[in-house]
């Protein structure tokens, strides 16, 4: 039973106006917050982190909402639906002030991500997508560039490739889900996870929003993408085409 005064989430449009609920208490979270460079509870975290994930927790429980967060785990709640988040990806770069750090949130339902919103907390750029419905950064709705040739792409990527890969050019910005938003919009023409070390709520979102968007989304060895389990590490990726996915050594995800 759902207590008092529980913020009830119906349809996607509630969703999404739960989302950027969470996401604006996290930017407010960071407004005032000067311990950029202090270390969390784990060896893999910042204080940032953990300030974060509070801020969104105390919106997402107005919901009663079930959470996956990468700071806290899974969170028990009434929905039926799932909300993954990671409260700052790109948390590093945060620490270092290079800004390029976002809030990823994406509800997952029976069917597979459902709505996403990723916030640029440096610039204040938002993207978001529900499904079927187009992916949109500002209000504007975005599109993938039609690249299909990966001596001519401009690929984002996560770590040193283990083997040469042949694309015009590589950047490496250090936080996936706007890597991600990158593609959908046509400032990346791919992107590539080559050491397969994401959890779901680096990507949850972003694929969504590629997908939305236009963009073909696949995994590095073909699992799927979409899941519930916090200890698993996938290898998402992302190309403006499916020829340029292919040439990433890459199958499209026919899946969730």
């Amino acid at each position: 039973m759902r207590s008092p005064g529980t913020v009830v989430c119906v349809t996607a449009d509630d969703w999404l106006e739960l989302l950027q609920q969470t996401a604006a208490a996290i930017q407010r979270s960071l407004d005032t917050f000067d311990g950029w460079t202090e270390g969390g509870d784990r060896p893999d975290q910042y204080l940032l982190d953990q300030v974060a994930d509070s801020a969104a927790l105390t919106v997402l429980n107005s919901a009663d909402a079930t959470v996956l967060s990468e700071e806290s785990g899974l969170v028990s709640g009434t929905t039926s639906e799932t909300v993954i988040i990671d409260p700052v990806d790109g948390s590093t770069n945060a620490s270092r002030r290079i800004p390029h750090y976002c809030t990823s949130l994406c509800v997952v339902d029976g069917q597979g991500p459902l709505v996403g919103l990723v916030l640029n907390l440096a610039n204040g750029e938002q993207f978001q997508a529900v499904r079927g419905q187009g992916a949109f950064l500002d209000g504007e709705q975005i599109q993938p560039t039609q690249c299909a040739l990966l001596s001519e792409a401009i690929i984002g990527i996560a770590g040193n490739p283990p083997e040469p890969i042949a694309a015009r050019q590589f950047r490496a910005f250090g936080a996936a889900a706007l890597d991600l938003c990158s593609v959908a919009a046509g400032r990346l023409d791919g992107y590539l996870d080559p050491l397969a070390h994401h959890g779901v709520w680096d990507y949850a979102a972003g694929l969504l929003i590629c997908r939305e968007a236009g963009a073909v989304i696949g995994e590095l060895e073909g699992r799927e993408l979409i899941h519930l389990e916090h200890s698993r590490r996938l290898g998402p990726a992302a190309a403006s085409t499916p020829e340029l996915l292919k040439q990433l050594g890459v199958v499209q995800s026919t899946d969730r």
